[in-house]
């Protein structure tokens, strides 16, 4: 099961003129394929007048059998701020994730299914490196972004992250799905051009 590992390479996948991004899910280690996020944009047409990160969209995060649903986002209109709620594979609602409105470093603030606070999720302005905490400050999880070569890095917006769980929150899978959903959503909401 996707959501029992504690650690993910997740590589964004390069493609020409495509209104819709894929991930691929891979072990950090053997790089072997866990699974893959998919994004599934309403309105694809609109995306060649209208901002990308403005559209509604969802994101599907399948096991590496690419038929079972291990999580899924989905993000409606944003105008000033998106907001995209976290649903595991059973369809219940685990939060939401929210960046704020003025933020330099890019900051998610994560919520219960209720809209209650329960984290954050950010770095700083200069950092490739950006955590997962609760209110307590405990770090959940980590995820850095890794260099992917000159090439890759000046003529796409194609990423890659490593993500990892804290020990402590490892074999939770609600926190696993919440890191990985915060991973995509930033990158979704701030990466993309």
């Amino acid at each position: 099961m996707l959501l029992q590992n504690h650690a993910f390479f997740v590589r964004e996948q390069v493609a020409v003129l495509r209104f819709a991004d894929a991930y691929d899910l891979l072990h950090p280690v053997s790089g072997q394929r866990i699974g893959l996020a998919a994004e599934k944009p309403r309105l694809k047409w609109l995306r060649l007048i209208v901002k990308k990160q403005a559209l509604p969209t969802e994101i599907v995060v399948l096991e590496d059998d690419q038929q079972t649903v291990a999580l899924r986002l989905e993000k409606g209109w944003s105008f000033f701020t998106s907001r995209l709620a976290v649903f595991d594979a059973q369809g219940r609602k685990l939060g939401c994730l929210r960046n704020k409105l003025f933020s330099l470093s890019g900051k998610l603030l994560v919520e219960d299914p209720e809209g209650r606070s329960i984290g954050e999720f950010s770095g700083g302005v200069f950092s490739w490196t950006r955590q997962l905490k609760d209110p307590a400050g405990i770090v959940i999880g980590t995820m850095d972004k890794k260099w992917a070569g000159l090439g890759k890095e000046l003529f796409t917006s194609a990423d890659n992250y490593h993500l990892e769980v804290a020990p402590a929150f490892a074999g939770q899978p609600d926190k696993v799905a919440l890191l990985l959903a915060a991973c995509l959503a930033y990158d979704v909401i701030f990466a993309e051009n």
